[in-house]
């Protein structure tokens, strides 16, 4: 046993050594107390060159920069540069941004990207029928709303009602009925449901979802938002479009509202076709004709629009025509237009517009997909357990009084027996009471919330709760977790310190320092000769070039000094492996 025990220790010496021996050897350079290793100067290296291509000279020139950085670095340290309030709060907040690419699931991520890369591809035109249902609604009431939309979709379905009149005649959504408004006393137009055509990010992505999975000329089933219940029906769907140019002859006429025309307009747009039939020149007409002044010296040429900005039947005309056509009158909610096509402009996916759907998506609703799965993804690696959570919520229910959110100083951290209850969720080394919940109420006093919508709020709420604890607890353990953000923290903290003790030791000095400047000039007027006369140019003429001469001199100065003071010493050995790597 005692043999065995021997030759274990004498393993383990062996292994500790070797190990010892080669990260010894894996020092490139020393530079006062710090050991800067093979493998970081090379990462250093490969940000900006090629290591397969590299020379000695190019390695050693390098080296020597870094070498310099690296002492400089030391040097804004030693003087606690990046001790000062701004200095933390600059590096605090690059920390936090940088972090957020380390608290998302970048798989759901790169599949959202895709996904509505593919659904910028098109436009769709659709309809809709609005059952409102709040987010906190009771389960009976989501119920009800959910049940009342099922009725309706039945009601279309079997042929008892249109699409449009059930739009009318049921949709929570005012647009779809018409209605007077109170301070014009002015009549408006229902739009029956009808949405007009939209592309990705236009609408919120539940709804944009069941849109783009529902085929043209079918009704969707229920789709749940924020709002309530949605029945979708699509009416088309096209290649994306990015903008339509026209040309245009409008006649100004409340009546085109109601898809009607006064006389006085019907008989211009009579004379207007017929001229336009016996040949006449179309933007002649728009001078003699348009109610659009601001188009005529341009004849009646318009800006690029999106189809998004008008009203579907508007659009669907328009991509009727070919370019160059003229169309027959179509309304607007502002009268009537003969319209002439210039072009139409298709969506191009290219690199810019991909990176902007990327950079959407991870401020859109949608990024609440990746989060959720992150969120997922760190219970399950922090055993999350949450079996007290159902009788800590049955106790806050029993104990709350119905204007409990009303109340001033309402407070249940304190109820009898609530030290008592099993913590309501654990994970990692963490532990969520139901005292500590309780303190989360004060921040909804004031809410209007009626007594059955208690327990969907609590629910949702402790929800909201767990994950901000998560996430807090992730954020806190990244920096440990992930070695690539610790060095993009580091990398910016030394770059920081680097820009701080350049500005103070060489460029704020050469231009503060009018005496070491003018001294600077003088001894080297050599440099300064005018090659046309042969004479000095003045120091006022040449300043800015004098400030950067000084600037490089008093550089190489400190420079030298440091190296004086942190005596960088290279392993030469090290230094000649780097080329066989």
């Amino acid at each position: 046993m005692k043999k065995l025990f021997g030759i274990v220790l004498f393993l383990f010496g062996f292994c500790l050594n070797y190990m010892q021996a080669q990260s010894k050897q894996d020092i490139l350079v020393k530079i006062g107390e710090e050991n800067v290793t093979a493998d970081e100067f090379l990462k250093a290296y490969e940000k900006n060159n090629r290591l397969d291509t590299a020379s000695e000279a190019s390695l050693r020139e390098y080296l020597d920069l870094y070498i310099n950085f690296k002492m400089k670095v030391q040097e804004g340290n030693a003087l606690q540069l990046d001790t000062s309030k701004r200095f933390k709060m600059e590096l605090s907040s690059y920390q936090k941004q940088s972090s957020q690419q380390f608290l998302i699931d970048k798989e759901v991520t790169e599949e959202l990207v895709s996904e509505a890369i593919d659904r910028a591809k098109q436009n769709i035109r659709a309809s809709h029928i609005l059952i409102n249902c709040g987010e906190n609604a009771s389960p009976k009431d989501t119920l009800s709303a959910y049940q009342k939309a099922i009725s309706i979709r039945n009601e279309i379905l079997n042929g008892s009602i249109s699409f449009a009149d059930a739009a009318v005649k049921y949709s929570d959504d005012p647009s779809a009925r018409d209605m007077v408004n109170p301070q014009t006393n002015r009549l408006h137009f229902g739009n029956k449901g009808d949405l007009g055509y939209f592309t990705v990010f236009d609408l919120i992505y539940p709804f944009e979802t069941a849109a783009y999975n529902t085929k043209v000329g079918e009704i969707s089933m229920p789709v749940r938002t924020k709002f309530g219940y949605h029945l979708i029906q699509v009416v088309d769907k096209i290649p994306a479009i990015q903008d339509i140019t026209i040309a245009q002859i409008f006649i100004n006429d409340s009546l085109a509202k109601g898809d009607m025309q006064s006389e006085t307009t019907a008989k211009k747009l009579a004379e207007i076709q017929n001229r336009l039939k016996q040949g006449a020149d179309f933007e002649s007409l728009v001078a003699q004709y348009t109610d659009d002044k601001n188009s005529i010296e341009k004849g009646g040429l318009q800006e690029p629009f999106a189809l998004n900005s008008r009203q579907g039947d508007f659009v669907k005309a328009i991509l009727k025509l070919k370019e160059g056509e003229v169309s027959e009158p179509l309304r607007s909610q502002f009268g009537w237009h003969i319209v002439k096509l210039i072009g139409i402009k298709p969506v191009v996916i290219d690199e810019d517009m991909a990176y902007n759907i990327r950079s959407r998506c991870e401020r859109d609703s949608r990024s609440h997909k990746s989060k959720d799965a992150f969120i997922n993804r760190l219970k399950k690696e922090y055993n999350y357990n949450e079996s007290g959570r159902e009788k800590a919520i049955k106790f806050f229910l029993k104990n709350m009084p119905d204007e409990f959110f009303q109340v001033k100083d309402a407070d249940m951290s304190n109820t009898k027996g609530i030290d008592k209850l099993k913590p309501m969720a654990t994970f990692a080394d963490q532990t969520i009471t139901a005292k500590e919940y309780a303190k989360e109420f004060k921040r909804y006093r004031g809410i209007n919330l009626s007594r059955n919508e208690f327990l969907p709020f609590l629910e949702e709420r402790f929800d909201i709760y767990i994950q901000k604890k998560l996430m807090g607890y992730e954020n806190s353990r990244l920096m440990d977790k992930y070695p690539e953000l610790r060095d993009l923290v580091k990398e910016f903290h030394d770059g920081m310190v680097l820009y701080e003790i350049n500005t103070s030791k060489v460029w704020a000095a050469a231009v503060q320092d009018s005496t070491g400047l003018e001294n600077f000039y003088e001894m080297n007027k050599a440099n300064y000769v005018d090659s046309n006369t042969q004479e000095v140019k003045p120091l006022s003429e040449i300043r800015a070039i004098v400030i950067t001469d000084y600037q490089e001199y008093l550089d190489e100065k400190w420079i030298s000094e440091l190296r004086k003071k942190y005596n960088p010493v290279v392993d030469e050995k090290v230094f000649s492996q780097l080329l066989k790597k």
